[in-house]
């Protein structure tokens, strides 16, 4: 995917990356979730001069007592369940980029090994004594406030200042509303081409304003799903105002979506009233939850599968598919989210 849009934000964000991205300097992105920092990352790293593979690590997603290994390997041995060497992702990353996500997650007790790998580029797997040097260059990002957890303890400061050479900001979605028209355009082109057999949908002038108005705290990520919603929901009709106001409204907390879809169904009379007489009443139940029964029809149980498959997704975005942090966001149980996640195809 592209970072689109021609806003002077994004522009001066692009070309921060052009300055910063031919030298091996570590670099810091910081901006909130779902703004994109992964993709500033692979920008850097596609526009560097290094020949060697990008490697990923959310640092929030990975359990402290793991994410020791995770970086730097581990002998056959090391630990319990350790049956064979592993390489670690420095190693993995020799040659290319090393990209740590959420860096502000990293246990305190961890930084200061990172901290010795970043000045010696050399790391020393689990269970060795034996320096392996490696040749990477180090990227990392946070939405939080570095500064802040500095002066708290939870953050070394010398790390700080040697993850921070280059710091980019990425801008949040509601200051830079002028790029919506090319962020539309870059995630419609996306829904088309990522396999998922979905059309893209097409929003209308009144319906590109209602999202204009809106703060997207999700930011482009919100926005990506919103426009998959659309794609599902409303394949045969353009997103106005109104269907904008109806899948909006998906993003609201799990109590309110209950309670809007108690409402709704306890307004439908029962199969034994007269039906033609009371179809004004039906329709206007049906338009609360978002369609019109004359249209469409309508199919309850599919309706709820694909609310719940909506709000599990828009989750795990926000959890950053941390699966743990997910089935606490919605009150499940683990094991009932992991069954509700292939219950719908979810990966």
């Amino acid at each position: 995917m592209l970072i689109s849009g021609s806003s002077k934000s994004v522009s001066r964000l692009l070309n921060d990356i052009k300055n910063a991205a031919p030298y091996k300097v570590n670099a810091l992105i910081v901006g909130p979730t779902g703004a994109g920092k992964e993709l500033v990352a692979q920008y850097l790293h596609d526009w560097s001069n290094r020949h060697g593979n990008m490697v990923s690590v959310n640092c929030a997603a990975i359990p402290r007592e793991l994410l020791e290994a995770e970086l730097f390997g581990h002998e056959k041995g090391a630990f319990t369940g350790a049956a064979t060497r592993r390489i670690g992702r420095f190693e993995e990353a020799a040659g290319g980029t090393l990209f740590l996500d959420e860096i502000g997650d990293m246990p305190l007790e961890l930084q200061s090994k990172i901290l010795r790998v970043i000045e010696t580029k050399s790391v020393c797997r689990v269970g060795s004594n034996k320096e392996v040097h490696v040749d990477f260059r180090l990227i990392c990002a946070t939405h939080q406030n570095i500064q802040d957890k500095v002066k708290r303890g939870e953050f070394r400061e010398d790390l700080m200042y040697r993850i921070s050479v280059i710091v980019l900001d990425v801008p949040p979605l509601k200051d830079r509303i002028e790029d919506f028209p090319d962020l539309i355009t870059a995630l419609c082109n996306q829904i088309e081409t990522d396999g998922s057999g979905l059309t893209p949908p097409t929003v209308n002038e009144d319906g590109l304003r209602e999202m204009v108005s809106h703060s997207w705290p999700g930011n482009v990520r919100e926005l990506k799903n919103f426009l998959q919603r659309a794609a599902v929901l409303y394949r045969d009709a353009p997103i106005n105002a109104e269907t904008v106001r109806r899948l909006l409204h998906l993003n609201a907390d799990r109590n309110s979506e209950q309670n809007a879809l108690l409402q709704a169904t306890s307004e439908i009379p029962d199969v034994d009233s007269e039906i033609e007489s009371d179809s004004k009443n039906n329709t206007d139940a049906f338009e609360n939850v978002g369609l019109n029964v004359l249209d469409y029809g309508f199919c309850l149980k599919g309706f709820l599968s694909d609310i719940e498959t909506e709000l599990i997704v828009a989750a795990l975005s926000v959890e950053n598919h941390n699966i743990a942090g997910t089935a606490k966001r919605l009150a499940l149980n683990r094991t009932t989210l992991i069954a509700k996640m292939g219950k719908y195809g979810i990966k």
